[in-house]
């Protein structure tokens, strides 16, 4: 009789016996490793391209638990054993652990010794790497430190990894992103929470991006302002740098967006002004943002504005790009002067406050397209959509601020951030005119009286301006000249 047809074929016990026998899985790659995982396949070849094939027999000691040592083994095949003793020479810890596995990648961030060891349960195949070998490879290709901005990461998270930097506690992660790492940490004697941003290693072996990290710091740590986040020491450790910042509770504004919030007009008016009242402090103090957007404004718990991340600002007068011409600032919300690399004053700020206005009354931004260059030929050429258009119910001075703020002429904007700021504050505090006298004043006057007029009216507006309450509003005209035609 056919297997198939044995009457214990069907039954619970035995169904099922005269299937095939399943091939066993394909062995894990060690490029599915956490820390290995998400880098390009030219990252990995390379990553595998720097590293030395290794043999070890079974009950060799690799490791040796109080030792110094500078490799980093990949484990390609095989079982190993970790063992850990205290310093009565007593095993308090052992497991055992079959390829892929990664082992001894400390080395590459610390000079501490060795803290297990390991010994080859059955023959070993490993990769393995040295401190220099990684640093040349890091150089020559940085797209593959990415590793180790995750190693950083991951080690100063757990509850045995590093947990310092420097003399600052890491207690926990804030966020991430593509150029940088936010840890909290707290001070030890002071016992002050900070934010400690990292740079990404892949742009640490980038000279042109370190340089501007530390540009950072070294700005923002000169800016004094209610509306800027404080910038309170650096320091270096672990192949990287660390900003060390004042610490923020609450939210970004990206993330209030996002979340489909109400933001009524108050605050969106309020919000704005503060954001300029930040940036003419920073301009007057040399310095062009060049990256506002929603991303770059916390939220305070009581709603107070913290303007962030200074890492590309530059002077006035300077060029929009960056190392090797990099184009610097987020597509979406730059001005077109920086698009077409032209030199930068604050208007340039102004214009992407004038998106993100935009896209916080709108929930959407302006201008969007298929590729870059699309996107770009629109902020150059294709005046901001009218908000009522989405939001008919927008206040009329926040459209106005947005059309000024957007004009595609820096000449045909607001002319600095203080008269933005003037504008919404002038907005907020003459909402309805029943509830507000207004005078007006017309004078005319002889050319000849021009220089006497003009210091009566200067002294009046230095004792008004400023007022709460008040809103000043300036308009000249000059002589007209007869008509001899």
């Amino acid at each position: 009789m056919d297997k198939t047809q044995s009457p214990y074929a069907t039954t619970q016990q035995f169904a099922g016996l005269s299937s095939p026998i399943p091939p066993p899985p394909a062995p894990k790659s060690w490029a599915t490793l956490p820390l290995f995982a998400g880098l390009s396949e030219e990252a990995v070849e390379q990553f595998r391209a720097a590293m030395e094939p290794v043999r070890y027999p079974a009950g060799t000691q690799v490791l040796v638990q109080g030792e110094p040592g500078e490799d980093m083994y990949v484990l390609e095949a095989g079982t190993m054993r970790i063992i850990v003793r205290n310093d009565k020479n007593v095993v308090v810890f052992e497991r055992t652990v079959s390829a892929p596995a990664l082992f001894g990648e400390m080395a590459l961030i610390t000079r501490e010794p060795r803290t297990a060891s390991i010994v080859a349960e059955d023959e070993l195949s490993c990769l393995k790497i040295n401190k220099q070998a990684v640093q040349e490879l890091f150089s020559r290709h940085p797209n593959t430190a990415v590793f180790l901005t995750r190693l950083v990461g991951e080690r100063l998270m757990e509850s045995k990894g590093i947990r310092k930097v420097g003399k600052y506690e890491v207690i926990g992660r804030l966020g991430s992103g593509g150029v940088a790492t936010v840890f909290e940490a707290c001070h030890p004697t002071l016992g002050t929470p900070v934010a400690l941003k990292m740079l990404s290693h892949a742009l640490v072996f980038d000279a042109g991006f370190a340089d501007l990290f530390q540009h950072e710091a070294r700005l923002v740590a000169q800016l004094n302002h209610d509306h800027i986040v404080r910038v309170l020491d650096t320091e270096s450790a672990y192949g990287t740098h660390f900003i060390v910042m004042e610490k923020l509770t609450g939210d970004l504004l990206e993330s209030l967006i996002d979340s489909g919030q109400p933001l009524d007009w108050p605050n969106c008016r309020r919000i704005l002004r503060e954001v300029c009242d930040a940036l003419a402090y920073s301009h007057k103090q040399g310095l062009i943002h060049r990256d506002i957007k929603p991303a770059n404004v916390f939220l305070l718990t009581d709603g107070k504005v913290k303007l962030l991340d200074f890492g590309i600002a530059t002077n006035p007068g300077g060029a929009s790009s960056g190392p090797g011409g990099k184009v610097m600032g987020t597509p979406y919300y730059m001005s077109p002067e920086q698009i077409l690399g032209q030199p930068l004053d604050g208007r340039a700020d102004l214009y992407s406050l004038g998106i993100m206005a935009y896209e916080m009354c709108c929930r959407e931004l302006p201008f969007d397209g298929d590729t870059l260059q699309q996107l770009f030929a629109r902020h150059i050429n294709m005046p901001t959509p009218d908000p009522r258009w989405v939001v008919p119910e927008i206040l009329e001075d926040l459209c106005e601020f947005i059309r000024r703020a957007t004009a595609k002429l820096p000449e045909d904007r607001f002319a600095s951030c203080t008269e933005a700021a003037n504008f919404l504050k002038a907005a907020a505090e003459v909402p309805v005119l029943d509830r507000f006298a207004m005078s007006s004043l017309s004078v005319t006057y002889h050319t000849s009286k021009r220089e006497l007029v003009e210091r009566v009216l200067a002294e009046a507006v230095a004792k008004l301006e400023g007022q709460s309450g008040v809103a000043l509003f300036a308009a000249h005209r000059g002589a007209v000249e007869d008509d001899v035609n």
